[in-house]
């Protein structure tokens, strides 16, 4: 038993990559075996606009607009001939470079080979995360896009053209994979003003926080405007916790222009319907970080409650360690959390939970640092990992 524990504590101290690629590997075949390549329910809204595209030259709403780059990959693998394959390959490698990505991250930012090992496992255990990899949703890809869009940004400190040249790609490849995308200017532009601020640069912390608003507002009404489904005033105007159902159906607000489908409009239902606006977004705020669900089973919902309540715990442990050594990226995961938050407390939350998984990855990061700050996990092993 001794031989066995010091032989899997070699393994952890002198291979990581390697034990965290095998835990990879059986959690993707675990997923496959399981469900197989899922392309039901919203896959076929993708795979169905493709042939719309190849068929017509355009998308039949505006609004596939952003999620054209997820859609332009069904048309590339569905010429090869391949669709189906192709899509799940592309997104089982972003999901891998993924994990390299974030494993590196977390290595550069916090020093701690220990933090990233344990932040890159819970990843990958994450069952509720890993688990849209099978499913030809947008999801999967836009998650793994955020995470190595993260490591262009503070996992590498290069200075190089190809890596802002890389960042500029991976920003617009995020934006339009799917409309959540445009939540990535505020968080950028939120970060951008706190280094400004912080090195005491005034006037162009205002000018780059106008400019980022303008950008940021202009895209939203725009979006707002382009299809049927991306009508935000519904959520408010029907009472909806969850996107689509009504959370008091004896309730309406007919007091609202319902052609007002705008930020102006959201600003003016907040202000008429303050009391209404504040419960519901309370409700919405609960069910994002609650996760759990009435129609979930007992044994999901345990699930649910046992691997991610005792994760937000030690990741508020470790967001204050990380404001300590690395306030920027601190600051970045910050305005994810809160601009991701803010969007559902506005809208809507989804029914499985799909919304806050862009998010869960940066949790899970702050929870890795948590767990190593908290129990200073085998303080030898950590010191040959350096």
């Amino acid at each position: 038993m001794q031989k066995n524990k010091q032989f899997i504590s070699w393994i952890i101290t002198t291979k990581p990559l390697l034990v965290l690629l095998a835990l990879w590997l059986t959690m993707q075949l675990i997923l496959l075996f399981s469900f197989g390549i899922v392309t039901t329910n919203e896959a076929t809204k993708y795979s169905g606009e493709a042939q719309q595209l190849l068929q017509t030259g355009h998308f039949s709403e505006l609004k596939y607009i952003f999620y054209s780059v997820y859609i332009l990959l069904h048309v590339l693998f569905y010429q090869l001939g391949f669709e189906t394959t192709g899509v799940y390959a592309i997104q089982l490698c972003l999901n891998l470079i993924g994990m390299f990505c974030f494993y590196k991250t977390i290595l550069r930012k916090t020093g701690s080979n220990i933090s990233a090992f344990i932040g890159t496992a819970l990843l990958i255990i994450c069952y509720s995360w890993q688990y849209w990899t099978v499913y030809l949703y947008t999801e999967s890809i836009f998650c793994s896009l955020i995470l190595i869009f993260s490591y262009l940004l503070f996992g590498i400190a290069s200075t190089s053209f190809k890596r802002y040249a890389g960042i500029v790609l991976l920003l617009l490849l995020i934006m339009f994979s799917r409309p959540t995308g445009m939540y990535t200017l505020p968080v950028l532009g939120l970060t951008g003003l706190f280094v400004l601020i912080k090195a005491r640069k005034w006037w162009l912390a205002a000018l780059f926080s106008v400019a980022s608003l303008v950008v940021f507002i202009l895209l939203v009404n725009f979006a707002m405007q382009s299809g049927s489904s991306f009508d935000f005033m519904k959520p408010l105007l029907e009472h909806n916790v969850l996107c689509y159902i009504p959370y008091n159906s004896s309730e309406t607000v007919s007091n609202m222009p319902v052609a007002e489908n705008n930020l102006l409009g959201i600003w003016h239902f907040i202000v008429q319907n303050p009391g209404t606006f504040f419960q519901l977004a309370c409700l919405k705020a609960l069910s994002f970080w609650g996760m759990t669900r009435t129609y979930y089973s007992t044994l999901h919902n345990a699930w649910l409650i046992g691997f991610f309540y005792p994760l937000y715990f030690f990741a508020g442990i470790g967001l204050r360690s990380l404001f300590k050594t690395a306030a920027v990226f601190a600051g970045y995961i910050s305005c994810l959390l809160i601009v991701f938050t803010l969007s559902v407390m506005l809208t809507c939350d989804d029914w499985n939970n799909r919304f806050n998984m862009p998010i869960i990855p940066f949790v899970v990061l702050l929870s890795g640092i948590g767990l190593y700050t908290t129990f200073k996990i085998r303080p030898g092993l950590h010191k040959k990992l350096q």
